[in-house]
């Protein structure tokens, strides 16, 4: 059976560049990383190495950023569509619920990756320093900043299916995405000993600055994203099966 994947990926990308919404998230982003770039400088005294932790993966407008970008990317995929009728159209066309979901996630995924791109400019500014940073660190970094926003996206895209108010889904996946981020190290500094090590062995910031941010790529943490992000994307494709009975 032909797939129609590509063309519902192209028709979700389109959507994205060409959506006045997605250059407002641009325009916030660019002076949000830009800023952070200037922070991690100031704290990172001039140590390129240090400066590049801080900047992806141990600065605050990092996770400001990895935090609230997804939800608002995701949050029209399928709630717009709903509220305007055009996903009962969609559905109703030959294709598989599956490729309908697998398309949204990898064009929100792909703009996301494009409103990032630019970071790669900032740390050429490193240069100025003196040095570049270590490549094996840059990417590193990049590879977990892929994986954190697979993940979220993953889980605004299971939000924007399971209401029609583009606000309700975007409130609810930055609600879920903060406790998730902020619950590891609640528990970390309240010392609850039980708790500590499996909430650290899927924490987002644990993740980075012990492993992603210095250079080191963990087996275990990439299985954990890859499994976490198939699994929201299976809870999707149900819930989008599920509109169909409803």
């Amino acid at each position: 059976m032909k797939t129609a994947l590509p063309s519902l990926l192209w028709r979700e990308v389109e959507s994205l560049f060409f959506a006045p919404l997605a250059y407002i998230v641009l325009t916030i982003f660019l002076f949000l990383s830009g800023f952070s770039f200037v922070k991690a400088l100031g704290e990172g005294a001039g140590e390129v190495g240090r400066t590049v932790e801080i900047f992806l993966g141990g600065g605050h407008w990092f996770w400001l950023c990895m935090l609230l970008l997804p939800p608002l990317i995701t949050m029209r995929l399928v709630a717009e569509e709903r509220r305007s009728g055009q996903l009962e159209v969609l559905l109703t066309a030959p294709v598989r619920d599956g490729e309908v979901v697998l398309a949204k996630f990898l064009g929100a995924l792909i703009f996301q990756c494009f409103l990032w791109a630019p970071t790669l400019l900032h740390i050429l500014l490193l240069r100025n320093y003196g040095a570049l940073p270590a490549v094996g660190q840059l990417v590193t970094s990049y590879v977990g900043l892929t994986c954190v926003l697979a993940l979220l996206t993953s889980v605004g895209l299971v939000f924007s299916i399971l209401t029609s108010n583009q606000i309700v889904a975007a409130a609810a996946s930055t609600t879920f995405n903060l406790v998730f981020f902020a619950l590891p190290i609640a528990i970390d500094e309240i010392g609850i000993d039980w708790l500590v090590s499996p909430l650290r062995s899927v924490s987002m910031f644990e993740h980075f600055t012990s492993g992603f941010s210095k250079g080191v790529l963990d087996s275990s943490v990439l299985v954990f994203y890859a499994s976490a992000t198939l699994a929201m994307l299976v809870v999707a494709t149900r819930s989008l099966e599920a509109r169909k009975w409803r």
